[in-house]
């Protein structure tokens, strides 16, 4: 009887299995799809400069190597320089310490490489717990990340608009822009360790460049610091490889979607305050003045200089065209019956570009371009990269530069006297074209190609005028602001 009875359950047990699904494949620890790499751009092949040039020799910067195929900007000193442009294109996605922009203000401090673990940084101000790491702490305490950021100068293409009304500002082209991979500590980790007090407000930053005004330095609000979808960090390796000399050995900020002059280099302080920073160079660089206050009152009234709403933060919507390069020729006959235009554009404070558009007819009709996203490339990546984790899976800003395309029939480019081009970001900032001083944010950027007719070269055709996005925006009366 207990045999025929354990064989009934059984019978049941079986007949109420049929009625379940089935039961799902049991998951693999080394399921192939999971642990395979994501292809990513990686740095453009580099070479370390090992001697100091001549012309530094006799400066204060006579310890840092450098590449010869920089632009100088400023004279020899100090160090201000962008690389010829089609050099920076070609380099793809991300660019070369050696042909990256830089921005300085004065000498570059000297850092020995047996220096760097020991350097030290403190985080302080209105802070219940201030305290002072070395760099050697900060790699072996904390998290360790990796990101694709575009740094840019505020004055990139300024140039352009130095040709419609000359400012103070000198005369950046359009390789005042350049992409990197950073490794280091998200800022707000440290932030949080010092645990801010209730009426802290902003984190000013310093760095060791000692200049004719003090340290160089600038300030970003708290809560920006603490979003971690903003990216600021803390970083020390630059596409792998510890920081160069004029990037910021050992240990710069890098602040994404923001102007270049707020990515403080060699730095040695972070300060809690509840205000913005008094650093000389935070007041009296990177303003927007309202365009009724003349040079002569701004020279005189210092007050306009302390209005923190004059401050620029994000970058606006830019780009420029690549190719066709600088007295480009393109040939007419026999020749390929297309061209292809490339370029690049980038947005601020984590805006993505959605748009970029050309025209041959001056504005009248426009044609939309390819654009192409490589950083997106790294948010499908969930790996170790060059000691840091690629921590982009998960955030939707946009810190890097996109490639932009168009092909045209080379008989219009024949008969176009030149190409104009503007960018969209996602919150519908266009580069609109006008005049310097009644639209004082964005334009479009013309570009006068030159070509050859069987065998005879046509006369250049002239450029309208017109100004850069960002100087622009920076210098509505033409004089107003300082680099």
């Amino acid at each position: 009887m207990e045999n025929l009875a354990q064989d009934r359950h059984s019978r049941v047990k079986a007949e109420k299995h049929k009625e379940l699904p089935p039961s799902p494949p049991q998951t693999e620890e080394n399921d192939s799809e999971s642990s395979e790499e994501v292809d990513i751009p990686l740095p453009p092949p580099t070479t370390i400069p090992t001697e100091t040039l001549d012309v530094d020799k006799k400066t204060p910067d006579a310890h840092v190597p450098r590449d010869p195929r920089l632009i100088r900007l400023t004279g020899v000193h100090p160090f201000n320089v962008e690389a010829p442009l089609s050099a920076l294109f070609n380099e793809g996605f991300l660019t070369s310490p050696e042909l990256f922009y830089v921005r300085n203000h004065g000498a570059v401090p000297e850092v020995k490489d047996e220096e760097i673990p020991d350097w030290e940084f403190s985080v302080e101000g209105l802070v219940e717990k201030p305290f002072i790491l070395t760099l050697r702490q900060l790699i072996a305490k904390y998290e360790q990340i990796t990101c694709p950021v575009t740094l840019v100068c505020a004055g990139n293409r300024r140039k352009e608009q130095n040709q419609v009304r000359k400012s103070k500002g000198f005369s950046w082209g359009p390789a005042g822009v350049s992409t990197a991979l950073f490794t280091g500590v998200a800022m707000s980790e440290l932030i949080k360790r010092a645990r801010p007090r209730k009426k802290a407000r902003y984190v000013c930053m310093e760095g060791a460049d000692k200049l004719p005004n003090g340290f160089y330095g600038t300030s970003v609000k708290l809560n920006w610091v603490m979003d971690p979808n903003k990216g600021m960090m803390l970083s020390y390796k630059m596409n792998g490889e510890m920081l160069r000399p004029d990037h910021g050995k050992p240990l710069r900020a890098v602040i994404p979607g923001q102007i270049g002059g707020r990515s403080v280099k060699w730095l040695k302080k972070l300060i809690v305050t509840a205000t913005p920073s008094d650093n000389w160079y935070h007041i009296y660089d990177n303003r927007v003045l309202p365009t009724m206050v003349s040079p002569d009152e701004s020279a005189n009234k210092p007050k306009w200089w302390m209005d923190d709403r004059y401050a620029i933060y994000d970058l606006s919507t830019n780009s420029a065209i690549a190719y066709p390069a600088h007295e480009e020729q393109v040939c007419l006959v026999g020749g390929p019956e297309k061209y292809r235009a490339q370029g690049y554009a980038y947005g601020g404070g984590g805006r993505r570009v959605t748009r970029v558009e050309l025209s041959l007819d001056k504005g009248r009709t426009w044609r939309l371009a390819d654009i192409d996203y490589p950083e997106d490339r790294y948010r499908d990546a969930e790996q170790m990269l060059y000691g840091g984790r690629l921590d982009m899976s998960w955030r939707e800003s946009c810190f890097c530069w996109c490639q932009w395309s168009l092909d045209f029939l080379v008989s219009e480019l024949a008969d176009a006297k030149d190409i104009v081009l503007r960018a969209m970001d996602e919150s519908m900032n266009i580069q609109p074209k006008g005049n310097v001083l009644e639209r004082p944010r964005h334009d479009e950027q013309p570009l006068v190609p030159r070509h050859y007719k069987q065998g005879r070269r046509l006369p250049p055709f002239r450029a309208p005028n017109t100004t850069s996005t960002n100087a622009r925006r920076l210098d509505g009366t033409g004089q107003k602001i300082r680099r």
